[in-house]
């Protein structure tokens, strides 16, 4: 998430040293958000052909996702990942339109992407194996390079940033595990790992006591030795390194949790000098995003922060305002409001089914090896859209995304071996192609003996009154859109199994994401589940 590579108790400066050392980056402290605005809007860009790619939508459990990343380059433009159309975006500060690259035959899907000087690196976690890129910013291809087991989805990973020298930094967790994989020069180097980032010779890292903890409101900031201890009014669910300043300042994204009835995001930026001063705060405003983006903020040359807020017909690139305090906007119903389900009775096991079962079922499908031959992948079946992960014949992991699909593994690989057609990513049913989707996936790992959607879902489900209750095996779903299954949260993220089509995946696969991306979200348990 770093890409320059929290209600908090404030140390105690006096108010004129923290006004006066928020103006060191170029950012006015305000004194009230409520006298300002929370962003100021640089440019649009539109959606369509000379714009932005949006997919999905349009059919029930059919997600919607768009560009996946932006960043900002030392000389103050802005790029911008648009993965649904597989292509970079170039925009100068003003907003013209630069350039465009195409990436449609150099990879799968670009899910995040660091710009310095000359260079572009961009990764693909769609491809297997991950790779990252490294263009020139005309679109050359530099060089192309497999990632490391070790750094695969599975793994955890979620983005890449640079260092201070410009070396690639790979990360995992949003910077909870940091691997430096080239040298400034694009060279392959022997990993180095590191918990977090350096800067100046001092680590830099944050962490969250876990949602499951005895104090789930609490979590820290570590700048050398030293430790800023941070303190929420909701449940903390993430703190992540956003990046550094020019002044040896850092900025800092935190996540609070709230539901009300469904999961609640409090996305805000913390901005501390280089001894852990607080100098003002900002809040990105993802209740009106209208497709989650993993990689949605970059610190500008200038010491602004800018994000990347997507609309149903174009996208804004924001300039985040900066505060002494910012007003609460979670709330958090009675328990009563939230501790009903509406119990079905149709196709539910008569024995409970166990979480370990239920993971099982889960990895089974992401772990799942199959040989697929030309037939399987480019064969003729009309209507059938191909998921892009599959390229030339070979053997390739996990069970392909399919619309409406309802396939166990064991029924994937015959349908396979009879040469029916792997996967579909258009919502239209098809005879020929066979694969699972999102809720016919956790339909499966419930054990349930028809394909339920997400909505029908919450039938034979209770949904908790907080997501701090969720165990493997149970759901996070958005009814019509989406539903995932949980595994575990790890350094204030959220680790899930499901099939999917957001950024290219096309298939099950093993995802960390922010808790941000499930805004929305009913955190739910099976009404079988063993207890």
């Amino acid at each position: 998430m770093s890409k320059n590579v929290f209600i908090t108790k404030l140390l105690l400066p006096a108010l004129i040293i923290i006004i006066l050392s928020g103006l060191l980056s170029g950012a006015i402290i305000s004194a009230k958000a409520e006298d300002e605005k929370l962003y100021d809007v640089m440019f649009s860009i539109p959606t369509g052909e000379n714009g932005i790619h949006y997919e999905g939508g349009g059919a029930i459990d059919s997600l919607t996702w768009g560009p996946a990343a932006f960043t900002i380059s030392n000389d103050g433009s802005f790029w911008i990942a648009d993965t649904a159309g597989n292509r970079l975006l170039h925009y100068s500060l003003k907003g013209d339109f630069l350039e465009e690259i195409d990436l449609e035959e150099l990879i799968v899907g670009a899910t995040d992407l660091v710009v310095n000087n000359d260079v572009i690196l961009v990764l693909d976690q769609s491809s297997l194996p991950p790779k990252v890129l490294r263009l020139t910013v005309k679109g050359d291809l530099l060089g192309s390079y497999d990632l490391p087991k070790g750094l695969y989805l599975e793994d955890g990973l979620t983005g890449i940033s640079l260092g201070e020298q410009g070396e690639l930094l790979v990360e995992r967790g949003f910077g909870e595990r940091v691997t430096q994989l080239l040298n400034e020069k694009g060279n392959l180097i022997d990993k180095i790992e590191t918990n977090g980032y350096f800067r100046n010779s001092i680590l830099y890292s944050a962490n969250t006591n876990g949602l499951a903890s005895a104090n789930p409101k609490h979590g820290t900031i570590n700048i050398g030795s030293e430790t800023i201890e941070i303190d929420t009014t909701n449940d903390l669910g993430g703190i992540h390194i956003l990046g550094f300043g020019v002044n040896e300042d850092f900025y800092v994204i935190l996540e609070e949790l709230a539901l009300n009835p469904a999961i609640q995001v409090d996305q805000t930026i913390r901005h501390y000098d280089k001894k852990g001063y607080l100098l003002g705060i900002s809040r990105m405003p993802l209740d009106e995003q209208y497709t989650y983006v993993a990689q949605n903020l970059a610190i500008g040359p200038d010491g602004n922060i800018y994000a990347l807020a997507t609309r149903p017909d174009h996208v804004d690139i924001l300039r985040l305002n900066f505060f002494q305090k910012l007003s609460p906007i979670l709330r958090n119903p009675s328990v009563e409001a939230n501790s009903y389900a509406i119990q079905g009775e149709e196709s539910i096991a008569l024995a409970c089914v166990t979480r370990a079962t239920m993971i099982n079922i889960a990895s089974g499908y992401k772990n799942n090896s199959k040989d697929l031959n030309s037939t399987n992948i480019n064969g003729a079946c009309t209507g059938r859209l191909k998921p892009r992960y599959l390229t030339n014949p070979g053997t390739y992991s996990s069970v392909s995304y399919d619309w409406g699909g309802f396939e166990s593994v064991s029924q994937f690989n015959a349908y396979m071996t009879s040469n029916y057609q792997a996967g579909d990513i258009n919502t239209t049913n098809e005879y020929c192609d066979r694969g699972v989707d999102c809720s016919g996936f956790a339909s499966r790992v419930w054990q349930l003996t028809q394909h339920y959607s997400s909505c029908a879902l919450e039938t034979v489900s209770t949904s908790y009154n907080s997501p701090s209750y969720l165990l493997m095996g149970d759901i996070l779903n958005k009814c019509g859109v989406h539903t995932v299954v949980f595994y575990v949260t790890s350094g204030g993220n959220v680790i899930d199994y499901e099939a999917t089509t957001l950024n290219q995946y096309d298939r099950v696969v093993y995802l960390t994401s922010a808790w941000s991306r499930f805004g929305g979200y009913s955190p739910r348990y099976y009404n079988n589940v063993c207890q």
